[in-house]
């Protein structure tokens, strides 16, 4: 049930690749269409009990991902749903219901959207049927209404109000995770009944969302403007003139905002495997609900290599590595980034972003740069720079043993963009040159007091 809906409408290709034989219920028999020829297509309203025990029959797992928030009166329309399935599933000797709600926070005083998400997880775990209650915070994907709101509060201007409510975190998902597991759902060898978080990797405030959002789409930081004046129903009417979510859709999602959503009760994965190679970061996942423009590859390639020798374990040094960027700067000549990060932004670039996450991997955001390859077998790190410049910039850094000591190699890789990326490299390159020696020297610096620190 939900079939056509953000999740449910990316869920039912998973399970038929899976190999599951999937019956949906629709309200619109035009939606008919949508659905490949094996899959079962009932037509009716989530509140007709006769419809749904129809779609329920000779099923053995149900999914319900209903959620009227474009009715004025979504809650009374997702409880009776509710009601309706959990009297249909035992009639129907269902063996399980796989539901998708949103965090609790710990207060009295929730948003309508918040509540009524919670009233339905628990009208379901009350009935009969085991019910396995997946709570997240915001879902990233194309095509969900909080994923849009946040892309376009990214995208549209330089600046972002900033009301008290913009402080609140949540820890976002991955669409693609939730995903895993409602999948993984429908091969559990026996049912399960209870509530279980889905948190992404990292806890985020919502400005600080806008601002990762802004960074994965190479565009300059947001500015901060004190907004206490702006209102949920004030966002929500701007946010339906500006943006594919309608106002009355947008309304109870902002409203939703005034709670940290951080998921943190027991975890999906004590019942359910993770996935492989664990969530998604917060960054890859923005990247993946987005269309990236192609990245050029042709033009001259200037290359400069480095290598310095080190008593350091490779251990200390490939650490080192992996902590650059952030607070812990690049080890190079002191303001030698800021600088650059002002004249690029000044140009309408990225800038220099002090931020990075607590644990990269590729597609993550590391200040100014992107993470394009990281190996923690080989030792290999590779970042591609990306402020505004006649060409693309690759950082190639690798760590290894040679002649009984720890070798920290570190390559510069430029393709230029024509003529005017030539001249650029030409006449940037004595800084160059000391910016990265320095780098290279300071890495290795601070691996080697670590390792003496021992």
């Amino acid at each position: 049930m939900g079939a056509t809906g953000h999740l449910g409408s990316r869920l039912v290709p998973e399970l038929l690749t899976c190999d599951h034989e999937v019956a949906v219920l629709v309200r619109d028999r035009m939606d008919t269409a949508r659905f490949p020829t094996n899959v079962l297509v009932h037509v009716g309203d989530a509140t007709d009990p006769d419809a749904v025990r129809k779609a329920l029959a000779g099923n053995d797992l149900v999914y319900f991902l209903v959620h009227s928030l474009d009715q004025p009166d979504f809650a009374d329309i997702d409880r009776e749903a509710a009601a309706v399935l959990t009297a249909a599933a035992a009639d129907e000797a269902v063996r399980q219901i796989v539901y998708v709600g949103g965090p609790r926070p710990d207060s009295s005083a929730l948003s309508a959207h918040l509540a009524s998400r919670a009233e339905v997880g628990d009208l379901l775990a009350a009935g009969p049927v085991p019910a396995l209650v997946l709570q997240a915070s915001m879902i990233i994907g194309a095509g969900s209404a909080s994923f849009e709101l946040l892309r376009s509060t990214a995208r549209l201007t330089p600046w972002v109000p900033v009301p008290s409510w913009m402080h609140n975190s949540s820890r976002p998902v991955a669409i693609a995770d939730v995903l895993h597991f409602l999948t993984a759902a429908a091969s559990l060898p026996e049912p399960v009944d209870g509530v279980f978080d889905v948190p992404g990797p990292e806890r985020l405030t919502y400005l600080e969302l806008v601002q990762r959002c802004a960074r994965v789409l190479r565009l300059p930081v947001r500015i901060p403007v004190p907004a206490p004046l702006w209102s949920h129903k004030l966002a929500a009417q701007f946010a339906g003139m500006v943006t594919p979510v309608p106002a009355a859709v947008a309304e109870p999602l902002f409203a939703s905002l005034n709670h940290d959503l951080i998921a943190d009760g027991p975890p999906a994965a004590d019942v359910i495997p993770a996935p492989p190679g664990g969530m998604t970061s917060v960054d890859n996942a923005i990247r993946a609900a987005v269309t990236s423009e192609a990245e050029k590859t042709d033009g001259e390639v200037f290359t400069e290599e480095r290598t310095v020798l080190t008593d350091a374990s490779p251990e200390d040094v490939w650490r080192t590595v992996n902590t650059l960027g952030g607070k812990n700067g690049w080890y190079t000549v002191p303001l030698v980034w800021t600088v650059r990060g002002m004249v690029d932004h000044l140009f309408g670039g990225i800038g220099l972003y002090r931020g990075r996450a607590p644990e990269i991997a590729e597609g993550d955001v590391v200040d100014f740069c992107t993470v394009v390859h990281r190996d923690d077998e080989t030792k290999q790190l590779v970042l591609r720079a990306d402020m505004k410049m006649p060409g693309h910039t690759l950082l190639d850094m690798r760590v290894d043993r040679k002649d009984g000591r720890t070798r920290y190699r570190q390559k510069v890789t430029f393709t230029a963009d024509r003529l005017l990326g030539q001249l650029y490299w030409m006449t940037q390159k004595p800084l160059h040159d000391i910016v990265f020696a320095t780098m290279a020297r300071g890495i290795v610096r601070k691996a080697s007091a670590a390792h003496q620190g021992r």
